[in-house]
């Protein structure tokens, strides 16, 4: 009897590549839509059609698993518990003045972990993603997690870092040993329209990538009419001019500002109380010292003794780090970079890795530590 998998579909070539080379390698597959977002009008009560967004491409997916990849297909509606548990903390982090990252809380609270409950309820053994990650096994751990895709540009385990161990049962990344030009050439060559599957982008959601519009859209309703501007400052108190809003401007931000300044300055501060942005140097923005809280993983659960590498960021490389002294198993918990950044942005993600490039656990940023 062959093996099931249940494969969560987008739409995209990545998760119909990855069900097609399921179905060839023998599994049985069947197809999943975890719908998150619903259908939103475009203009005059038309719908928005599913190239029009960058998630849910339910269409798409149907007719991918019945021209193409012939395998049945389940829709699972999140819709509900979407906006609760990502949309929600995404916007109140930005009104709060920090830069939440949603598809770390999405992969790791919506979509692993329904594909898994439905594939537990169909009476099917795998799940399989898209991602580009794979399943492996630290050695100086002795124990089985996330570890980086082969593909070091598509990598995807930032993003896949707060899934917990018990969700990552049976769960398959056929795409970790590719790289997405050869996933593209291969779909191609078994008839996939390419050209036409609009690739996933981090924040889904935001079908005009623009968190600002999003954020107002999202607050109309309860924002103020007439609420005053805000005002941009330098460090030492200097009017560099005023901005409709600070809401949705990330630490370390640059562009898009709509400031002049003469010179390269960044967002150090966001003070939402003061409706206030503080512009300075890069070399102000730098640091090598970060705080995480809303710590998960084997390095905070069981220690760790090694060679720790941290991201802020799903692009950046790798850079070593050693905690503070103190118990590495705390629930918050300070560490020292070997080499100063500019991205310790409260709110993002600090995910650390062992030299194998296996996550050992992640945590928040913060800008201080709990009770002070």
């Amino acid at each position: 009897m062959k093996e099931k998998v249940l494969v969560g579909l987008s739409g995209g070539i990545d998760s119909s590549v990855t069900a097609l080379l399921l179905k060839e390698a023998g599994f049985d597959v069947t197809g999943a839509v975890v719908e998150i977002w619903e259908s939103a009008p475009s203009k005059e009560g038309e719908v928005k059609a599913w190239f029009e967004r960058t998630c849910c491409h339910v269409p798409m997916v149907e007719y991918l698993c019945q021209e193409i990849l012939q395998i049945p297909v389940v829709t699972i509606p999140k819709i509900e518990a979407f906006r609760e548990t990502v949309v929600t903390p995404f916007r109140d982090g930005y009104r709060s003045g920090v830069t939440p990252n949603p598809c770390t809380i999405c992969n790791a609270e919506i979509k692993i972990r329904t594909l898994r409950e439905k594939a537990d309820e169909l009476g099917i053994r795998f799940v399989a993603t898209g991602h580009y990650a794979r399943k492996g096994f630290s050695r100086d751990g002795r124990f089985w997690g996330i570890q980086e895709g082969r593909d070091q540009k598509k990598d995807q385990s930032y993003f896949l870092s707060r899934v917990s161990e018990n969700s990552l049962r049976n769960v398959l990344f056929p795409l970790g040993e590719w790289d997405k030009e050869s996933v593209r050439k291969f779909g191609r060559s078994r008839g996939f329209p390419v050209d036409e599957m609009v690739e996933n982008q981090e924040a889904c959601f935001l079908s005009e990538r623009n968190v600002v519009q999003f954020l107002q859209k999202e607050t109309e309703k309860e924002t103020v009419k007439n609420e005053p501007a805000w005002l941009v400052l330098t460090e030492g108190g200097e009017h560099l001019g005023q901005i409709p809003t600070g809401i949705g401007l990330t630490r370390g931000q640059r562009k898009g500002l709509g400031i002049a300044t003469g010179t390269k300055l960044y967002v150090r501060e966001i003070n939402v109380g003061k409706k206030e942005v503080v512009l300075a140097p890069k070399e102000r923005i730098l640091e090598n010292e970060f705080i995480v809280t809303e710590t998960s993983g084997y390095l905070f659960e069981r220690g760790w003794d090694r060679t720790i590498r941290v991201r802020f960021r799903s692009t950046m490389s790798p850079v070593p780090c050693v905690p503070v002294s103190g118990d590495v198993r705390a629930r918050e918990r300070r560490f020292t970079l070997l080499k100063e950044s500019d991205g310790i942005t409260p709110g993002q993600v600090a995910v650390f890795y062992d030299t194998e490039g296996v996550v050992l656990g992640s945590g928040i940023l913060t800008n201080e530590r709990e009770g002070h």
